[in-house]
């Protein structure tokens, strides 16, 4: 009886080892012909990003408050813009605080620019409520005492 058992294992094992070694022989279809033409020419116009697959919804216009945006009004800068500390720009308005932002960017050489002031703003909004004892263009620029 074991040596039935053993044959018909042996041949199993055979067969099996036989079967995974069989190879089928051809060669992969490959063609220089051209494609059909593209049915559409590129757009150049600009659109707002959309998800493939999904239906085209237009994307809102949210604007972070407190931050620079295309609708803060212009105002003349404090005297003291250059050297204001930290809890004096904490109670300014939008407005005010972007121009105090915009004489320390200029003393600085930099160009005012919506990133720039954007940048400037979310450095000095962050750090003067950690630090209202200091200077807001040390906070912003990073080099006390200047």
């Amino acid at each position: 009886m074991k040596t039935h058992v053993r044959v018909a294992a042996a041949a199993l094992i055979v067969f099996g080892v036989s079967a995974c070694q069989q190879t089928t022989e051809g060669s992969v279809a490959m063609t220089t012909e051209p494609g059909p033409p593209l049915t559409s020419a590129p757009s150049r116009q600009p659109s707002s990003p959309t998800l493939p697959g999904l239906p085209n919804i237009p994307i809102p216009d949210i604007r972070i408050p407190g931050l620079p945006g295309p609708n803060v009004p212009e105002v003349p800068p404090p005297p003291n813009a250059a050297t204001m500390s930290c809890s004096e720009y904490n109670g300014l308005d939008t407005a005010t605080k972007l121009a105090v932002l915009r004489v320390i960017l200029t003393n600085q050489g930099a160009q005012p620019g919506q990133e720039a002031e954007m940048l400037a703003q979310i450095m000095a909004d962050a750090m003067c409520q950690l630090m209202p004892a200091a200077e807001v263009n040390e906070v912003v620029i990073g080099i006390p005492g200047r």
